[in-house]
């Protein structure tokens, strides 16, 4: 047995950080880890942990906010007794590390963004102030790694990417034209995300909104948030809604990716998007935001990168994508090109390689505090 590690996740509900806890769990299994997750809220991921072998572990269930969820997720640790916590996303940065550091287990906090997400509020400032004790945090972007910079040496930060499906991505056929409702010579922009402020749904709607206008395309939006409504007012008010699809969050991304002629990503900031990997990986010629996080993923000429402030030129980008079939097709390669590297079982080794590191550590600190 490689060890022990107990995730601590508020949920296993359909996210970005929920999706990659499964990619990163199934491959630590393969390496004979014994892996526990400790959640609040169940969700369809469940399953598929205890199909890989997973221990899970409820706690709190009276949600969020109810006031035993810390004394229980201490219990869990002591129970588990793990070699190593893995505290993901804000509330189990807080409790996760919290539990960890009172039980005397060794803890890695996982940043999955980059530091404009993280205004200093309140609970921002305490997850400051306890994941500033943590023996490592593992970033998935450069973005979020500057931000720790300043609160942790070099030799206790490590950057490592989203993981990829590549074998399930490329066993996924793609959407059929009767399910899709599209016609086999429509082209198909598409957008996959959160419908939110931080994916900059203001301006990939303005953008649609400019291309359809322009173009005989069909748009398709997978994907759920606080943004819905106003996707759909808007396309309403300019007439679009028989040329442009809502659909919430579908269980098959990957079919509608193979489908698309371009998929845009206009976000502001980002830490490792998995869906652009997932984009190119299915063959989808992109049209992103030029922010560092999109940078560190596709080269210069992997894609078509604009101005996020500027909806006209995306949908003029979009356009060129459209037209230029062969450009697509060049660009497109570039950006898969360098998709090997972020290979699950590449990324798990990693995972493991930090565990390791983390914990012969705390042997050396202990040995020499014995001394």
């Amino acid at each position: 047995m490689s060890g022990r590690v107990l995730h601590c996740i508020p949920s296993t509900l359909v996210g970005g950080a929920e999706r990659q806890l499964t990619y990163l769990s199934e491959e630590l299994r393969r390496l004979d880890w014994d892996v526990h997750v400790a959640l609040v809220h169940h969700g369809p991921y469940s399953a598929r942990f205890r199909e890989m072998g997973a221990t899970i572990h409820q706690i709190g269930r009276g949600g969020n906010h109810d006031p035993r969820l810390l004394v229980e997720l201490i219990g869990v640790v002591r129970r588990v007794k793990p070699d190593l916590v893995h505290a993901w996303m804000r509330q189990m940065d807080v409790l996760g590390g919290f539990a960890a550091m009172m039980t005397g287990t060794p803890w890695v906090l996982a940043e999955r963004t980059s530091g404009s997400h993280h205004p200093l509020t309140l609970k921002n400032r305490l997850r400051l102030l306890i994941g500033a004790r943590a023996d490592a945090v593992i970033s998935n972007s450069l973005g979020g790694d500057q931000y720790w910079k300043p609160r942790f040496a070099e030799a206790r930060r490590y950057v490592i990417p989203n993981a990829l499906p590549l074998a399930d991505i490329c066993r996924t056929p793609s959407i059929c034209d009767d399910q899709s409702g599209l016609r086999s010579d429509e082209a198909l922009v598409l957008f996959v995300g959160r419908l939110s402020d931080e994916k900059n749904i203001d301006a990939v709607v303005e953008a649609f909104c400019i291309l359809l206008e322009r173009a005989p395309v069909r748009v398709v939006f997978c994907g759920d948030g606080p943004r819905r409504l106003f996707v759909e007012t808007m396309l309403a008010r300019r007439g679009l809604t028989h040329r442009a699809r809502v659909l919430g969050v579908v269980s098959n991304p990957w079919a509608w990716m193979k489908r698309a002629n371009v998929f845009v990503s206009l976000s502001l900031a980002e830490g490792s998007p998995n869906a652009v990997l997932e984009a190119a990986a299915c063959g989808a010629p992109l049209v992103l935001s030029d922010i560092p996080a999109h940078r560190d993923l596709v080269p210069e000429d992997g894609a078509w990168f604009v101005d996020p402030d500027n909806p006209a030129a995306a949908a003029t980008a979009i356009a060129a994508a459209l037209h230029d079939t062969d450009q697509a097709g060049r660009r497109i390669e570039v950006a898969r090109t360098h998709l090997e590297i972020f290979g699950t079982a590449r990324i798990g080794q990693q995972y493991d390689d930090v565990y390791r590191r983390i914990l012969s550590r705390r042997v050396t600190a202990s040995r020499k505090v014995a001394s």
